[in-house]
């Protein structure tokens, strides 16, 4: 039996969905990982008291410059900030 078109989107936009979610989640993971002050961000101290970042690295991560991390801003860094931290974490 062949599947509708409307069944195939269907499957698409599931899968999509449950990408989004997983990937959200992936991102509060991280925050609450370095969050040490409950507000759902992390600050550059927080973020230091984990791992060994350099300032610049923590600026470009902070896309609209207010100081902290929100889940979207590690969401994006993850490439290039939180797996520098992860190595770090492994080797200690």
């Amino acid at each position: 039996m062949r599947e509708s078109n409307t069944g195939v989107r269907m499957k698409k936009f599931a899968i999509g969905l449950l990408a989004l979610v997983s990937v959200s989640a992936m991102a509060q993971d991280r925050v609450s990982k370095f969050d040490k002050n409950g507000d759902s961000k992390v600050d550059f101290a927080e973020l230091t008291s984990s791992c060994e970042v350099k300032k610049g690295l923590f600026a470009k991560a902070d896309k609209d410059s207010d100081g902290v991390l929100t889940n979207s801003e590690m969401r994006q860094a993850r490439a290039y900030l939180f797996d520098k931290c992860n190595k770090e974490e492994k080797n200690a």
